[in-house]
Order: structure tokens, then sequence, then C-alpha cells
């Protein structure tokens, strides 16, 4: 059986598999606990490593600490917190460890930050990243990363403030057509930066794949055809989970114009795609 390939994630140094497991979908709902255990399991064994959740993903947390109990020391370990104050997110970190059922987190995410205004807010002298920074220094966190999947621009503005290890953004090939796109400055300065680069929305929340559009192996391999170091996607079944396991196994990495096919023929689902995750000027 065929490994997941590895790539060094960053500077951090570490050999990271190119596919992360993301933890909203199924995994947000407590109803489907079982479900969600049985995925995420079936995941590590497959050669996932990078864990992917967030305490806004309802329940998902607790379903990864269930899933992850026995095997935490297996996984790469990240969540996120979405507030902008140091006592909110000092408190928030706190439910994750608990929920997560772990002393230790390897990665902590700034989530979604979209705005300017969140990005002062962060900074204040109370902001959040005073908590994102202690949790490092204190060792509770490993990693630092924040993620966005609105502007750009905005993203530039964090990466210039803070050294962070990693960042997470969008990459699908109807990002290429979007005025905002993501593949322009904002990933000439990640690279840059040499920090860890993790993509989500690889098949457009599911709008990306299907009958008369591009087959799950076309999307997966469009992203990992970039360098980028790890694409987290979403599983909403057993059967999903497999079939992007079988395609990052057969990963061969894409030509210029077999790049330039697959933007072509995504083209006319841009703005709707798009629309669920970017502000479309």
């Amino acid at each position: 059986m065929k490994t997941l390939p590895k790539r060094v994630y960053g500077k951090t140094g570490i050999r990271m598999p190119v596919l992360a497991l993301g933890g909203a979908g199924v995994f947000g709902n407590i109803t489907n606990r079982k479900l969600g255990v049985e995925i995420i399991r079936e995941a590590v064994e497959s050669g996932v490593e990078y864990l992917d959740t967030a305490q806004q993903y309802r329940d998902s947390e607790d379903i990864f600490g269930e899933a992850i109990e026995g095997i935490r020391s297996r996984v790469f370990l990240s969540t996120k917190s979405d507030k902008r104050t140091y006592d909110g997110a000092k408190r928030e970190l706190e439910s994750s460890l608990r929920r997560l059922r772990t002393d230790r987190l390897d990665q902590w995410i700034v989530h979604h930050v979209s705005y300017p205004h969140e990005v002062e807010r962060l900074f204040a002298k109370d902001g959040a990243m005073r908590a994102f920074q202690e949790a490092k220094e204190q060792k509770v966190v490993r990693f630092l990363g924040v993620s966005g999947h609105n502007d750009p621009a905005v993203l530039i503005t964090m990466l210039e403030r803070f050294p962070f290890d990693m960042v997470l953004f969008p990459l699908n090939p109807t990002e290429v057509h979007h005025p905002k796109s993501f593949m322009g400055d904002f990933f000439k300065l990640a690279q840059k930066q040499k920090l860890g680069l993790a993509v989500m929305k690889v098949m457009g929340i599911g709008r990306l794949v299907g009958q008369g559009k591009l087959t799950v192996s076309e999307a997966v391999h469009y992203a990992l055809s970039h360098s980028i170091h790890t694409a987290v996607i979403l599983c909403n079944s057993l059967q999903e989970l497999r079939e992007v396991v079988g395609a990052v196994r057969e990963y061969k990495p894409l030509k210029p114009d077999q790049l330039r096919a697959l933007e072509e023929r995504a083209r006319p689902l841009t703005q709707e795609i798009a629309g669920v995750y970017h502000t479309w000027p």
C-alpha cells in the first residue's frame, strides 16, 4: 500500500503528510459521534497526522478528543480560536484543551481574520495575540498560525505584524479567477517567510466536484501541484475519506497546461464558490 507523500512543513522542520483532516461537517454534530470517531481513527491509520478542528465547530473538539485518546502522540493536533480579546482567547484555550483531552496543542490558529479592524483588535493591549504569545512561551502550544478566507490583504497585514509559523488559506481552481485571489502577493509573502502552508476549500466546500464538474482527484491533485505543504480536507463519511486518501496516494504533479485546463473548466463556478467564503467585490 502506498504511503501518503510528505513535505517539510515550512520553518517548523516537520515532515508533514500532504493530507490533513478538517474538523467541521459531520464532526460538528455530537449525534454523529460514533461516525466521527471512526473517520478520524481511520484517517490516522491511513497516514494522516494533522488534525484540524476549532472551538467554533460546535461539538468537533469533543469528538476529536475521544478519537485521539490513546493515540495522541501519533497526531499533529491543531485547533483555532476566533476570540479577539486576551481573556476570551485564554478561556477558549483552556476549554479546547479540556475538550480535546490533552495538555498541549501542536498548533493554535487565530481563526478567520477577515477585516482590518480585527487586526487592530487582536494586537491591542488586551487583544488575543497576547494570549497566543503566552501559550507558546509557556509551551502549552508548539506553533502559532493564522487563517483567513475572505481578504488576502488582511492576512498580509497579520504576517507583517507577527512571526507566525503557519497560515491556512483557500486554494482550488477557481481561486486564480477571483479579484482578491490568495495566490498573488499573499502567497509570495507566505513563501518568503517560509511558513507552513496549509490550504482549505480544496473542493470548494463540495461545490467544485460532481457530475459535469471536477473529480475529487482533479481537485486534490490541483492543490498538491502547488508549493504548499498540506491540504486540509473535510470528509463526511468513510467513503469520502477513502476516496480522498486514494487520490493522494495516486498523486503525480500536474503540468502547467493541466493546471490551466482545470482552472478554465472551473471558471464558470468562481462566483458561486467564492461567494461562500470570499466577499465578492
